[in-house]
């Protein structure tokens, strides 16, 4: 049975290096959880299952239900507001879909560095 992890991430268009920096994790640990090699930590099934907005029984395979009602609402939310983002991206091919994808992660890291930064600065 391919890992629920797995589809998730390939279904985003993640490499694994990409997840697993996100997690916090080694690329090989993710693969080892991927392949179904090592137990799971709890607390990275958690990260996990937040970071693709799904239920820890799905990840886990016990459940088919990808989302429970109050995370169902929540997405319903978000989509709602970049509704016109996601009908743009989802016409892109996937040489743009993955070059803006590059753009949002880069852009992301670089605005969590500028926030790091400011919080060391209020520190001093």
């Amino acid at each position: 049975m391919e890992s629920r992890i797995e589809q998730l991430r390939e279904k985003r268009g993640l490499i694994q290096e990409i997840l697993a920096a996100e997690l916090g994790i080694t690329q090989q640990m993710l693969s080892k959880y991927e392949r179904d090699v090592t137990l799971i930590k709890v607390d990275i099934l958690k990260k996990i299952a937040t970071y693709f907005n799904v239920t820890t029984d799905y990840l886990l395979g016990v459940s088919d239900v990808k989302r429970d009602l109050q995370r169902q609402m929540k997405m319903n939310e978000t989509l709602d507001e970049y509704y016109d983002l996601i009908e743009i991206y989802k016409d892109l091919d996937s040489y743009d879909k993955e070059m803006i994808w590059s753009i949002m992660q880069t852009v992301k890291k670089v605005g969590e560095k500028r926030k790091k930064d400011n919080k060391l600065i209020e520190e001093s």
